[in-house]
């Protein structure tokens, strides 16, 4: 408990946190640690979230194949898609002849359903190739740099979802075994059979290692902000029930006291609480206290320096000078005053990389319309399982819809679309039921095997299903026509983008259930299973018109001026733009104002380069920069002068 990563027998180390919190670059520094402490080691640091930056931290070009980064370290950032088509040409034989033997469908019905909806793209593939990577026993240490941590609770439950797909493939092979021993007498094991045995011990291996206390350790990290640490704290309850080990906590960005710069100063003093706040809050673990530093941690030898002090091997010196500003030109002039005058404008959506700000700029937009426009009713809500918006609006929401005080037309809405998602699945698997039982009556007949796998028909959902059907709660309410503008604070950008594409891939996915459906016909009529999911797909098809249509949707992108927030917004920005999704606005957010503090003067600096970058990028795009605020925004009058900030010009005041 008293040393960082002390336990010489760790072959799994995982980190996680908020979006922004510094995971990558921990998850980075600590395999250069454990490169130096033994040469001979064989580490293996890799990604698992969408949206990658371990790439960037090291400054090297990683991507979906075993990288090497220096002798006996290695980086991989996973890619779900490629990973999802290996795993379909290994296996696919044996899933559909599986799917072929276990119901009245026929092998050309069935196929498509099941290899789209193998249960997993992101997370459970990322489980999957850890598996392999197990099994092959060729690295001593795999670091795990996750996701935000939201996804990262999904990665971690992930083991269970594998065995509840392996059961429902294992109930199809159930009617293949039941009728080889009623006509042969006896069932020979065979391929298919092996095939489950070898994905059965896989997840089981997985999830051995998971909570192996003598060989795993997973490390939350933190900043002094109350949404990092409301989501650290959660993590922390959460890994204890699934019995994963947690020592340490890191703290990054703590703030040291300059009483020389003001906005330094006031920094420091409201970070203070947030800092005993922690300290209360994990007292039971070993607190590791990285400072806020004045320039990105980037490549080798970055890194090195960053985990010496990680480790307390060095102490963090911050700039004694005052750099010479760069005259390289203003910063941009865009304001988002524009979407005032749009009166059309009912749907605006904010996303980008962790960390960035998505909620508090999502939110004092929300604020700011809702003023400025009082004849229209605006609806704040959130689909990111980490659920942040009541910390930034200060005022409970949860998955009702919930007045916010002191405003009389905003609405806010945290939709838990995981509840939404089991709602819909409970009321079909009871319409089979009943469907089946009025159609065999008092005959005694029973069609076991294509009933329970009827029924089970939508566990295997396509991943991400439930961050849809908290959409489609808004697509309800846009159909009600009760509320006139919609909000959105999305999810960190990696998993936004499988959140955007996802609409067409479900409704290829409903087709083939439909197809399955339509079998039935001469046999058992299915309408009500079948309008249920009807309902999905008209569902869907409006998601997606509401997406594109340019005279109703806007979607603001947000970025910070660092190396890894503007490499992940142009990933964004592309993606966006073949998805047909409207976008004229990006917001720089957190640029350092013009100051004589050394820190300060070096962190500005270094955001130039970047502010100027972006500017290049994406000419002809309003571009909107905002200050670092010597404050965190929460509460309804931080949102305001966010808000303020947004609308009038940050830039045009400070130049």
């Amino acid at each position: 408990m008293n040393k960082f990563l002390a336990n010489p027998n760790l072959s799994l180390i995982m980190f996680g946190g908020k979006g922004g919190s510094g995971k990558t670059t921990s998850a980075a520094a600590t395999a250069l640690r454990f490169h130096k402490l033994d040469p001979k080691k064989r580490i293996l640091v890799m990604s698992t979230d969408p949206a990658h930056s371990l790439g960037d931290s090291f400054n090297i070009t990683i991507g979906n194949k075993i990288t090497p980064i220096k002798e006996n370290v290695w980086g991989l950032e996973i890619d779900s898609n490629a990973l999802l088509e290996g795993y379909k040409a290994r296996h696919g034989e044996a899933i559909k002849k599986i799917a072929d033997r276990g119901t009245y469908f026929d092998k050309a019905d069935i196929e498509d359903f099941f290899t789209q909806s193998l249960p997993g793209l992101d997370e459970v593939m990322a489980i999957i190739r850890i598996a392999d990577l197990l099994k092959a026993e060729d690295y001593d240490l795999i670091i795990l740099d996750t996701a935000p941590t939201g996804h990262t609770m999904v990665l971690l439950s992930l083991p269970e979802r594998m065995e509840q797909w392996i059961h429902l493939m294992d109930m199809l092979m159930d009617k293949h075994r039941y009728l080889m021993k009623t006509m042969a007498g006896r069932y020979k094991r065979d391929e298919c059979d092996e095939f489950l045995d070898s994905q059965t011990k896989d997840v089981r291996k997985v999830r051995e290692l998971l909570t192996n206390t003598s060989a795993t350790e997973f490390v939350p990290v933190t900043i002094p902000e109350p949404m990092s640490i409301a989501e650290v704290e959660k993590a922390v309850n959460t890994l204890k029930g699934y019995n994963i080990k947690v020592n340490s906590v890191i703290v990054n960005r703590v703030i040291e006291k300059v009483k020389e710069c003001p906005f330094c100063s006031a920094r420091w003093a409201e970070k203070e609480s947030y800092m005993q706040e922690i300290e209360e809050k994990f007292a039971d673990f070993n607190l590791i206290k990285m400072p806020l530093f004045p320039k990105e941690v980037r490549g080798i030898d970055s890194l090195t320096q960053y985990a010496q002090i990680l480790f307390g091997e060095a102490e963090y010196k911050a700039p004694a000078e005052v750099l010479a500003t760069s005259e390289r030109g203003n910063l941009p002039e865009g304001s988002l005053a524009d979407l005032l005058e749009r009166d059309e404008l009912n749907f605006l959506m904010f996303g980008g990389k962790g960390g960035v700000g998505k909620t508090s700029v999502a939110a004092a937009n929300a604020l700011y319309l809702a003023r400025h426009k009082p004849e229209r009713k605006v609806l704040a809500f959130s689909t990111d399982p980490a659920q942040a918006l009541s910390d930034s609006l200060g005022q409970h929401i949860g998955n009702k819809i919930t007045h916010i005080s002191g405003l009389n037309n905003l609405y806010a809405l945290e939709i838990d679309g995981t509840q939404k998602l089991e709602e819909i699945k409970q009321e079909y698997k009871d319409v089979i039921d009943e469907t089946f039982e009025r159609f065999l009556g008092g005959s005694g007949v029973d069609v076991k095997f294509d009933r329970e796998v009827l029924r089970e028909l939508l566990s295997a959902t396509p991943p991400g299903l439930e961050e849809l059907m908290a959409l489609r709660v808004i697509m309800e309410l846009m159909k009600e026509g009760e509320y006139d503008l919609f909000v959105l604070d999305s999810a960190a950008s990696g998993h936004l983008l499988r959140f955007l594409e996802l609409p067409n891939m479900v409704r290829d996915w409903l087709k083939t259930g439909f197809k399955l459906l339509t079998k039935y016909k001469g046999i058992v009529k299915m309408t009500r299973a079948t309008e249920i999911l009807l309902d999905l797909s008209r569902d869907i098809r409006k998601i997606l018109e509401v997406f594109s249509n340019p005279r109703t949707t806007e979607f603001v992108m947000i970025t910070i001026p660092e190396e890894m927030g503007v490499a992940e917004m142009g990933d964004l920005s592309s993606s966006i733009a073949k998805l047909n999704i409207p976008s004229f606005h990006i917001i720089i957010n957190m640029v350092i104002p013009p100051t004589e503090c050394p820190f300060c003067s070096a962190k500005r600096e270094n955001q130039q380069k970047y502010i100027e970058k972006i500017a290049h990028q994406l000419e002809g795009q309003t571009i909107s920069p905002i200050p670092f605020l010597p404050h965190d925004v929460r509460g309804l009058q931080n949102l305001s002068e966010l808000a303020e900030i947004m609308y009038y010009n940050f830039s045009k005041e400070k130049n």
